[in-house]
């Protein structure tokens, strides 16, 4: 209260400062870059914290000066190397890995850029990346020759690697293949454009605590097949793992590579001379002239799972047995 000079009334005064739309604004980001820098430091914290406590049960090596995880196991005249679909992990082919352990084969799983703990790295096309495998193989002693299994984008990347060494290669299977001549085009991205751009925000986000409070609140893309078929350190391993940004990265990066048709391996006769074993659950025909007709089988699987090696392992071995034996009877 104030007493007016003029009279022996009171007026009231007002303490409140009148803030310029200018000054509202600087105060706002003033506000974000605080939340920006506490949620940078808390994401830093859980980074180290997730790979300090975290039991890692894998070998690994190093692919351009970068960590790459892998598992060999077993003996035998040939090795089977798994691939598989983005946003899952190695773990994917354990229960084909243990359905395999008294064949006479070696298994050989891996985490691509960015997975489990690998390393992440610049964008790799699913060619870049078929070359980042061989040099994985040969450093991991892996022995030739390889019966290749790919699923979804691990197709691709498998069936570039057929191409880029095929003496390399001894059998092919393919489970589920991304078409190339379907990738890339208005209507897939149109069917992806959600997809893609919440893994963007999530990728942004994994930066400064934003993907983990989205996973807190079951507010980021699920993978239901994956994590519904593990459990154990398994499962615990991939929560933590999917809210870093190594991982974010390397998700939207390889749907970068399909929305951009990144990839061009899908030649006819690609698979020539080898054993070629196709599961699908759509139309196996366009696929089918990527092998010879005679060394070609299809097998229509029902199973709707982005995850076969989780979800349909007993086709998946099959289909590797069936390989093998086709091989064995080339060389009696």
């Amino acid at each position: 209260m104030k007493l007016l000079p003029y009279s022996n009334g009171l007026r009231k005064v007002s303490m409140k400062k009148n803030r310029t739309p200018k000054e509202i604004a600087k105060l706002i980001l003033i506000i974000l870059s605080i939340i920006f820098v506490i949620g940078f430091v808390y994401q830093k914290i859980s980074n180290f914290i997730t790979k300090e406590t975290l039991r890692q049960r894998v070998d690994y090596t190093t692919v351009d000066d970068r960590r790459m995880d892998y598992r060999l196991e077993g003996e035998g005249n040939y090795t089977v190397v798994f691939d598989g679909g983005i946003g899952g992990n190695l773990e994917q082919w354990t229960p084909v890995v243990d359905e395999l352990s008294d064949d006479n084969v070696s298994t050989f799983v891996y985490n691509r850029r960015g997975y489990g703990y690998s390393d992440s790295g610049p964008e790799r096309t699913p060619e870049e990346q078929a070359q980042d495998l061989k040099i994985l193989l040969r450093k991991a002693g892996a022995p030739e020759p390889y019966i290749l299994v790919g699923e979804g984008y691990g197709s691709l990347v498998l069936t570039s690697f057929a191409e880029q060494f095929k003496d390399s290669v001894a059998g092919v299977m393919l489970i589920n293949p991304l078409d190339e001549s379907y990738i890339g085009s208005k209507d897939y991205n149109k069917k992806q454009l959600i997809t893609k751009i919440r893994r963007n925000i999530e990728k942004i986000g994994s930066n400064f605590g934003l993907t983990e409070l989205l996973d807190k609140l079951n507010l980021d893309v699920s993978l239901d097949d994956f994590e519904n078929s593990i459990s154990g350190d398994q499962l615990e391993e991939f929560k933590a793992q999917r809210t870093k940004t190594k991982y974010t990265t390397a998700v939207y990066n390889e749907m970068n590579n399909l929305s951009k048709g990144l990839s061009s391996s899908q030649n006819p006769g690609v698979f020539s001379g080898i054993p070629y074993y196709l599961m699908t659950n759509s139309d196996g025909e366009k696929f089918k002239d990527l092998g010879d007709e005679s060394l070609t089988k299809i097998y229509k699987t029902e199973s709707e799972t982005t995850f076969s090696g989780l979800n349909s392992t007993e086709s998946v071995v099959n289909g590797i047995r069936y390989i093998v034996k086709e091989l064995q009877s080339k060389q009696r």
